[in-house]
């Protein structure tokens, strides 16, 4: 966006209070020295201003970092405020610290939180020690990426050394643009040698020191340098914190960043003075407790720790391209391809501040949503379970109100229908991201997708423009919109590689859901591929081969082609039941998400459903659906699969899935919290409609219910009771076999106890890993490490599969492990007799079953139970049956 040559009202008026100040300062001489001197500070980022104390961290609400003014940036551009010295500017890039040539210390923190992204979205233009004019470029930053992840975009600008320092003119809240004047700092001298002289006199009585390790996760960036500063200010004592061979004072927040103090370096506390001792001792412990930030072992993986060169953010080196780069990632939907990559970015859509009037612009704001509402009711009800699904849930965001009557505010005060729209999104999506919560973090990402949407159209730009030539590439991008992956897998992609993301992320749940094979959680250097080198996509074995040899690309392209073949093969007998080279009949069938894939299913050869997951009925919706909606919705899937075997399980919300017909307090962690069958329990209206609905069902195979989360016997007594009392009221002789979900360690363990009510088990192998490994889901940067075939995972499928064989009891798996053709010869040797796969998968995991034995399976899942990690256990399961390659 260019800076506006005009200024607001207030400007005029700063100017001249400042000037006329100026000449009262120079008159003021003694000894050739100025008592005080003004400096008029201009604007370092073009955006709206606000006061300090409306900063969302009360390090500078509270001013502890020292006085001056908030500015929620509209421009990725950070400028100096005045003439002066670069004094500090961290490795991450986040901030940068200006002294003035006057000596004040002016500090620009851009954005709250985003010390974490290690660099990520920022560059710099100057280098600590550069001296430079007002107006000079600093840094600058993508907006995009620091709204998706940091918790606020308001910049703080503060004057650090605010004992020697105080702001006598500021300007009023408002628009700033670029040159316009936002403070006047007043340096006095007479505090300056007061403070030196309180410093120098009296003698120092005593002397002491200490070494601690700094473990905070981000260093010793701006906010706890203040807290440290703070504590040092409240004793007599002179203190200083050392590392290597720089000094300084303790007492002064930019000194202690120029230390550029990272996580795992090794500080000296050194004091002087009457209570020296006393004062290490505070300090000391104070870096040692974390001075209120995370704390993170001294073991931690150094490696992510963001390089600087040339003064510049670690934008990613660029790959090789003679054949031997091979970059990781994390699978995220199966699949091999072949194609040139191509980089799409998210771009931020200019807007124009104010509107034509009230009228129009309101007109042309429910116009777009009503646009934006019919696309994506046909994208829902033309797509399958998961993509109506998610576009269900976009559907409710359009019609909340909140965002609508923010939106409206903000026209009523003269703004576009996109500048309206566009700052009531972010308001939102800040407040999403100030909750430090993960599973939030797919709905500001759908907030912003919804955002991206609505902009397009009010701004006239064509959001398809320039994919139209997509067919047959591989998308390799930061992250994704799941609009702009559903455009772009309609214009014929053929994969996705992304930097960001996580398995469960909307965008590879829509990428499975339609066979595009996608890496996320990759490494960065992705970025770097010039557009048009051909890569090698191997979702399946979690690697992108940048610009192969030809005859690397031979290879592949017959591996291929005997993939397909293969798959031909297996389609053609998909129809016939599963079964071992041996014998051992083994059922094979399918998660279901929705109505639409039922019939789709079971044309690949679909023994039944293994899991329908009903929450395409709730989400995205007000008010829950009633038991007529749900018979309705059932029955039509029941009546898809003629006849064979349907298990439903309940309700699964809560989590990383809310709904807002259910009211709960704030959870510190969902996904330990109040989900599955523990919220359906405590509401009970929900459980016992869905319950009455499944039971209404008219099919010629027995309908079995299946409960989520379960970790107690006791929950399985509660809706066992109710189903018997429902059964009595709709006249029901029996009622429908009742298993369980096996998602924890809890259940797994105790998988014998729940045995006396279950009548079968399912294991959901993804919440399993995550709960066993004791890793986030929803956290990328643990995404790489979760795989259901760590040694640990399967160990507790062994336990629960015996319980099941010791109690009569089926057990099955429905996790995406019941997908992978290398897991599964072992899941049957752990005892496993059914597996429920996503429907694509089915005729390949059929395909893998016929070829082996029972013995064989018993014999490789008892060895691999001794390995020491999930990748040991690929590399064994490949090398025992090396026909499985034809499926990677």
């Amino acid at each position: 966006m260019t800076a506006k040559s005009h200024q607001p009202a207030h400007s005029n008026v700063f100017l001249q209070s400042a000037r006329q100040k100026e000449p009262e300062a120079a008159a003021q001489q003694k000894g050739g020295v100025a008592k005080t001197h003004f400096i008029t500070l201009t604007v370092p980022v073009e955006g709206w201003l606000a006061p300090l104390t409306e900063a969302p961290d009360p390090v500078f609400a509270e001013a502890m970092m020292g006085d001056g003014v908030l500015i929620d940036p509209i421009d990725g551009k950070l400028v100096s405020p005045c003439a002066g010295v670069i004094a500090s500017l961290p490795e991450t890039l986040h901030a940068v610290t200006v002294r003035a040539e006057n000596g004040a210390e002016i500090l620009m923190h851009v954005g709250i939180e985003t010390v974490s992204l290690k660099g990520r979205g920022f560059a710099a233009h100057v280098r600590e020690g550069d001296r430079v004019r007002q107006g000079d470029l600093l840094l600058s930053f993508d907006l995009d990426i620091l709204a998706l992840h940091a918790v606020s975009l308001q910049t703080p600008v503060v004057v650090t050394n605010g004992e020697i320092f105080r702001i006598v003119n500021r300007a009023e809240p408002g628009r700033v643009n670029s040159g316009d004047a936002i403070m006047t700092v007043e340096a006095v001298e007479e505090k300056a040698v007061a403070r030196r002289e309180a410093e120098t006199s009296g003698g120092y009585v005593s002397q002491a020191s200490r070494t601690v390790s700094v473990l905070l996760a981000n260093g010793l960036h701006a906010r706890p340098a203040a807290r440290l500063a703070n504590e040092a200010k409240k004793f007599k004592a002179h203190a200083f914190i050392e590392k290597e061979s720089k000094r300084v004072s303790a007492r002064s927040p930019v000194a202690l960043m120029t230390l550029g103090v990272r996580h795992g370096d090794a500080v000296t506390v050194d004091c002087e003075g009457p209570d020296a001792a006393a004062t290490v001792a505070a300090l000391a412990d104070a870096i040692a407790s974390g001075l209120g930030e995370k704390i993170i072992p001294a073991t931690a993986d150094p490696s992510r720790r963001i390089a600087v060169a040339d003064g510049r953010a670690d934008i990613p080196a660029p790959v090789a391209l003679d054949g031997s780069a091979i970059l990781s990632g994390v699978s995220a939907s199966p699949g091999l391809v072949i194609g040139p990559a191509t980089r799409v970015q998210r771009v931020e859509i200019d807007v124009c501040e104010h509107g034509v009037g009230r009228t129009a612009e309101l007109r042309a704001l429910h116009d777009a949503l009503a646009t934006v509402r019919a696309r994506l009711r046909d994208s829902a009800s033309a797509g399958s379970g998961a993509q109506g699904e998610i576009l269900n849930a976009h559907l409710e965001l359009v019609d909340d109100e909140s965002l609508l009557d923010a939106a409206r505010a903000y026209v009523d005060q003269g703004k576009s229908a996109a500048f309206a729209w566009r700052a009531a999104t972010k308001a939102q999506i800040t407040a999403l991201k100030a909750l430090h919560d993960p599973l939030l973090a797919e709905r500001a990402d759908d907030l912003a997708d919804l955002e991206n949407q609505v902009l397009s159209i009010l701004s006239g730009s064509d959001a398809a423009a320039g994919q139209a030539d997509m067919a047959d590439a591989i998308v390799v991008a930061e992250e994704l919109y799941p609009s702009q992956f559903l455009r772009l897998a309609a214009a014929g992609i053929t994969g996705i590689c992304l930097t960001g993301g996580g398995p469960t992320s909307h965008v590879s749940i829509l990428a499975s859901e339609k066979g595009v094979p996608a890496l996320v959680a990759a490494d960065r250097r992705v970025l770097s591929i010039p557009n048009g080198t051909e890569v090698i996509l191997d979702a399946d074995r979690r690697r992108l081969h940048v610009s192969p040899a030809a005859d690397t690309v031979a290879r592949v392209r017959q591996s291929l082609e005997q993939k397909k073949k293969a798959m031909a093969a297996a389609r053609e007998r998909s129809q016939t039941p599963c079964a071992t080279r041996d014998g051992a009949r083994i059922e094979i069938l399918a998660n279901l998400g929705g109505e639409q894939g039922a019939a789709a299913a079971v044309a690949l050869g679909a023994e039944g459903c293994g899991l329908l997951r009903t929450e395409f009925l709730y989400l995205g919706r007000a008010t829950p659906p009633d038991e007529e909606e749900q018979l309705s919705a059932y029955q039509l899937i029941a009546d898809a699969l003629g006849g064979r075997p349907l298990i439903v399980r309940t309700l699964d919300i809560g989590g990383d899935k809310p709904a807002p017909f259910v009211t709960a307090q704030a959870e510190e962690n969902p996904a330990l919290g109040l989900r599955g069958v523990r919220l359906t329990l405590q509401r009970r209206d929900l459980l016992e409609t869905q319950l009455r609905a499944i039971m209404r069902l008219r099919t010629a195979s027995p309908v079995q219910i299946m409960l989520p989360m379960v970790s107690a016997l006791d929950e399985i007594i509660q809706v066992s009771g109710l189903l018997q009392a429902i059964a009595a009221d709709i006249g029901r002789r029996e009622v429908p076999p009742l298993g369980v979900m096996i998602e924890t360690p809890a259940s797994a363990v105790a998988a014998d106890i729940l045995a006396r009510r279950a009548e079968f088990f399912s294991i959901g192998t993804n919440d399993l890993a995550q709960y066993v490994l004791a890793m986030d889901r929803g956290n990328t940067d643990l995404a790489a490490r979760i795989d259901s075939l760590h040694p640990a995972v399967l160990r507790m499928i062994k336990m629960t599969a015996s319980a099941g064989a010791m109690s009569g009891r089926q057990v099955g798996v429905c996790g995406s492990l019941a997908s992978d053709p290398v897991a599964a010869p072992l899941l049957i040797g752990l005892g496993v007799t059914k597996l429920s796969a996503t429907p694509r998968r089915v005729p390949i995991i059929k395909e893998v079953i016929r070829t082996v034995t029972i013995e064989d399976c018993r014999a490789a899942a008892d060895r691999v139970l001794d390995l020491a990690s999930a990748e040991e256990v690929r590399e064994f399961s490949v090398s025992a049956w090396p026909h499985l390659e034809t499926w990677l």
